[in-house]
């Protein structure tokens, strides 16, 4: 694995959702088509991406480490939401304190990040590009994807030379519930 940035700490969503989120993906974002379904830890807001400059193996070190000893987390999809002057529209989570606490735990592991200017907001990207129309808008609102889910694994996910987004790393969540 080599770290390129930036690169990105992920929990992946599992199916049916991912399915759900990717249909809405094609109706509402061309831009995303290939993107993967996925709720970002670190990188795209808080802490910001993991620094390019760090030995990947120390990474994936750390990193394990964290998978070991952090639970599985249930969670469910909340209202959409509209990034305040832009048209990126995303999933909310009904309970945003599991991940906060992960974004947290990944603050005391040792790694160090990129400067973030925005505050973390646990997620999932439904669309990021281009003015829409009034009813497109009032349509991203009105949608829901009820049902319960369980994110079981961490990821790092960075974009490469191509403009592709790539899984480069990923260990499953093995810690004990509390």
């Amino acid at each position: 694995m080599q770290l390129l940035n930036p690169t990105y700490i992920c929990l992946d969503v599992p199916e049916p959702q991912a399915s759900q989120v990717l249909e809405l993906r094609r109706r509402h974002c061309e831009r995303l088509h290939s993107f993967p379904v996925e709720l970002t830890i670190a990188g795209s807001s808080g802490v910001g991406a993991i620094r390019a400059q760090l030995d990947p193996e120390d990474v994936a070190a750390r990193l394990s480490q964290f998978c070991a000893r952090t639970p599985p987390i249930c969670a469910e999809f909340g209202a959409v939401v509209r990034f305040p002057g832009t048209d990126i529209f995303v999933l909310s989570l009904a309970d945003p304190i599991p991940f906060e606490a992960i974004h947290d735990g990944l603050k005391q592991t040792g790694l160090r990040f990129e400067a973030s200017r925005f505050p973390f907001f646990p997620h999932c990207t439904l669309r990021m590009a281009g003015p829409l129309s009034a009813a497109a808008v009032s349509e991203l609102f009105a949608l829901r994807l009820p049902g319960r889910f369980m994110l079981g694994s961490l990821a790092l996910y960075q974009r490469t030379p191509d403009d592709a987004i790539e899984k480069v790393w990923s260990a499953p969540l093995a810690g004990a519930a509390s």
